[in-house]
């Protein structure tokens, strides 16, 4: 089976001066990548640390980040990708929740932590340059990488990545894809979130330069556009409401960037309408629908969108039904089996049982997505519980409830994501004040809002708030939450 560390070493050895990782104004070389990487992991050895103790690393699209994974694994150690955009609360939470020994950062952090902070720099400045052996490195069963989804308790739920997971999927993403070609892929998806381990190691294992772009130059169209234009993309991989961003601006088009002939998009589901807006703009280029969720992996099935496909149906498939790794359950609940199943949920016994029972001797997941068949292939139909997907993030709605509930002013709340061509769009929120609203709604709103984001990151916070005596309930007395969805769309 490919060992991505082994995969990474011989590029590095055969082709040092290649670039590995650029952004707009840094970059790194894979020689560089593989010395410094052993710098971090000589440290962390040199810290007799207990093996496979996770290491929180905290930054945003830094080409230090990429050396911090890499030399955590090589220490024997599953690291913890926290993006800078997240409340320090939810950082605590996170070093909690998974027991981290130690955060890397590659940002500014001016906030106090339980664990011991060091700079990613600083690190490979004061290290000396000896390789790893490869017995020290993260292998076979052990734990990769932790990444945090949102969970119903109101505390994020740690998904446990091994190394073989991660090695089948990037097998899996070399074998259906046209990837090992020389060319450049889009880093666009923050570490924190697993879309973005679809371009980190499928490019480095085959030697591509990740090309990766900044929330600061994605909210400056004119420097985003300026980035892609000069970048020489070839594998452009994001969620589909990145894509229809960057479909506003007239401009992106083939011969704006005239290597792209690959998109990947997973993590929401995928308008047909962007598909044939792509196809128009980029007619060299092939466009795949993939789906799977972090606790598999990152991605299961694919299917290659074709016009014939866009005219059969109106809603684009997930997989083919013939995919062995997906199957449904009588109420249409959608399984997944096979290599790339997750460990678990980190320090979650009841919930990894719940969520990945084993059915013989293999672990299953249990999606909690809706699916059906029909015509030979396999589509989505939304969720089994409060879990959405809002801008390619997977939220629990019960979360986002629970944090406002918390909050004083508060007596109860109900929050309703926001449809617009069978898409979550945004969320909105339903809140009973303990005391009547005195001063207006807009004040009122802005102070939920600001006490929220030091808990929440902004994507799970709702767009708009509405304020009511009581909270409907239907005739069964449970929280009328198709009453209030429909209230939305008057």
């Amino acid at each position: 089976m490919l060992s991505i560390l082994t995969a990474i070493q011989n590029v590095a050895l055969q082709y040092p001066h290649r670039t590995a990782y650029q952004t707009n104004n840094d970059s790194l070389t894979y020689e560089e990548l593989w010395h410094l990487s052993d710098r971090v992991a000589q440290y962390l050895m040199g810290l007799d640390l207990e093996r496979q103790l996770p290491i929180v690393v905290y930054g945003h699209m830094s080409p230090m980040q990429i050396v911090a994974f890499l030399g955590a694994v090589k220490a024997g150690h599953p690291y913890v990708p926290v993006d800078s955009s997240t409340p320090s609360e939810r950082l605590q939470l996170i070093i909690e929740a998974s027991q981290a020994c130690l955060l890397l950062k590659t940002e500014t952090l001016n906030t106090h932590l339980s664990v011991p902070v060091v700079t990613v720099s600083d690190v490979v400045a004061q290290t000396a340059n000896i390789a790893t052996e490869s017995t020290t490195w993260v292998q076979d069963q052990e734990i990769h990488y932790i990444i945090y989804t949102s969970g119903s308790t109101g505390k994020p739920k740690g998904v446990q990545i091994t190394a073989n997971n991660l090695a089948h999927f990037v097998d899996w993403m070399h074998e259906h894809f046209p990837l090992q070609e020389s060319g450049v892929f889009l880093n666009q998806a923050p570490y924190s979130f697993d879309l973005s381990v679809m371009d980190l190691y499928p490019a480095l294992v085959s030697g591509q330069t990740l090309y990766a772009i900044t929330q600061e130059q994605i909210a400056n169209p004119k420097s985003l556009f300026d980035s892609l234009a000069t970048s020489g993309i070839r594998v452009w991989t994001s969620t589909p409401s990145f894509a229809k961003m960057c479909l506003m601006n007239k401009e992106w088009h083939q011969e704006l960037m005239p290597a792209l002939d690959t998109f990947l998009f997973c993590g929401e589901v995928l308008p047909i309408s962007v598909v044939k807006e792509l196809m128009q703009r980029f007619p060299q280029a092939s466009i795949y629908n993939l789906y799977g969720p972090t606790e598999t992996t990152v991605a299961v099935s694919y299917v290659e969108v074709t016009t014939e496909l866009i005219e059969q149906f109106d809603q684009l498939p997930i997989a083919p039904i013939s995919e062995p790794n997906l199957s449904l359950l009588e109420d249409g609940e959608i399984i997944i089996s096979g290599p790339t199943v997750s460990a678990g949920y980190l320090g979650a016994p009841d919930l990894t049982l719940k969520a990945f029972p084993l059915i013989g001797d293999q672990r299953i997941y249990k999606t909690g997505d809706i699916g059906y068949a029909r015509d030979g292939y396999l589509f989505f139909s939304g969720r089994k519980d409060f879990q959405v997907k809002l801008h390619g993030y997977r939220l629990e709605i019960e979360e986002i409830e629970k944090q406002i509930g918390n909050h004083p002013p508060v007596s109860s709340c109900v929050v309703i994501p926001i449809l617009k061509d069978d898409e979550i769009v945004s969320l909105s929120a339903y809140v009973v004040l303990r005391e009547p609203l005195l001063d207006s709604a807009f004040k009122m709103t802005k102070q939920l809002k600001a006490l929220l984001s030091d808990y929440l990151p902004s994507y799970m916070i709702p767009k708009t708030f509405k304020y009511i005596d009581t909270i409907p309930l239907n005739t069964n007395g449970k929280v009328d939450r198709t009453g209030l969805a429909v209230m939305e769309t008057v």
